[in-house]
């Protein structure tokens, strides 16, 4: 009798393991599929790796130079102007101060004031650290400051809600669910530079949208479609009719495209046509709580 309730016991517990085994095993196989899942979703749309600045700092002094090498008796940037130049699109050149003048240009008389200008880090060698200083004017990658010259200065994750609650400057859309899931569609219009729509997508916080996924925008009130996609050579343009506009000013014949109109098969297009273009320059959009949201550009490899 002893020996077959111990039998019947070890049946017992062995059943019991299999199925905690089990248990364990379709949770774990659950856990990776949806991983997996959640990557493949990232990945098969805009394929771009993590945030690559991890640490900012803030300009403290007036007349910091930049320097070509962390030494402060090495070359500084410069900016030069194109002379004679009566356009509102005057082009401007920055170069190091041991390079030969730029002809048709004239250096700026103004000095460079960075006081208060926030720079991602990219590394640092003894007193001074190597700065990311691309932006749309300038294409030189890095420059050092001294440690001296500059403080630290947070960021924060930018919460999907923040971005779409921004009026100033964009207008903002993000896909909450399905394949297009975390993708950033954000609308730009300036007197400049006209309307143009930039198609990103939202990675651990931050928004970093492709330069080549740029789209310029405009509006067309007679087109019989609600939006005319053209993919060319030269980059993307986007004409959109009355059905998916949004007015500028009550009372105008002024439009910008209305994001929250436009359909999910209408956002499949955007995207789709936009993601064909390999990623080059990359807008990376941070939030620094003392400053605002800041833009930072990086040189994709």
């Amino acid at each position: 009798m002893k020996t077959m309730k111990n039998k019947l016991f070890l049946v017992l517990c062995g059943m019991l393991f299999s199925l905690l085994t089990a248990n364990c095993s379709d949770k774990k196989n659950t856990e990776k599929a949806e991983t997996a899942e959640a990557t493949a979703k990232t990945e098969s749309v805009i394929k771009l790796s993590l945030p690559p600045f991890q640490k900012f700092v803030v300009v403290t002094t007036s007349d910091q130079g930049l320097f070509k090498n962390a030494d402060t008796n090495s070359p500084t940037l410069t900016r030069w102007d194109e002379a004679n130049c009566e356009s509102d699109f005057c082009e401007t050149v920055y170069q190091w101060s041991d390079q030969p003048e730029k002809s048709g240009f004239e250096k700026s008389t103004d000095n460079l004031d960075w006081e208060g200008r926030v720079f991602p880090v990219l590394g640092e060698e003894g007193d001074f650290y190597k700065v990311c200083i691309l932006d749309r004017w300038c294409d030189i990658k890095s420059a050092y400051i001294p440690k001296a010259g500059v403080g630290d200065i947070e960021c924060a994750p930018i919460k999907a809600d923040q971005l779409e609650a921004e009026e100033d400057y964009f207008k903002c859309r993000i896909i909450k669910e399905g394949k297009y899931k975390d993708i950033v569609l954000m609308d730009e219009y300036n007197d400049l530079e006209g309307e143009y729509l930039k198609v990103g997508v939202l990675i651990d916080g931050v928004v970093a949208t492709p330069v080549d996924y740029n789209i310029d925008s405009f509006y067309l009130n007679d087109q019989a479609e609600d939006i005319v996609i053209n993919d060319e050579e030269g980059g993307i343009s986007l004409s959109y009719n009355k059905n998916v506009a949004l007015a500028t000013e009550e009372g105008t014949e002024s439009y910008v495209l209305d994001l929250k109109k436009l359909s999910d098969e209408q956002i499949a297009k955007i995207v789709d046509t936009a993601i064909k273009k390999k990623p080059n320059y990359v807008d990376y959009m941070y939030h620094i709580p003392a400053q605002g949201l800041q833009t930072f550009v990086f040189a994709e490899e």
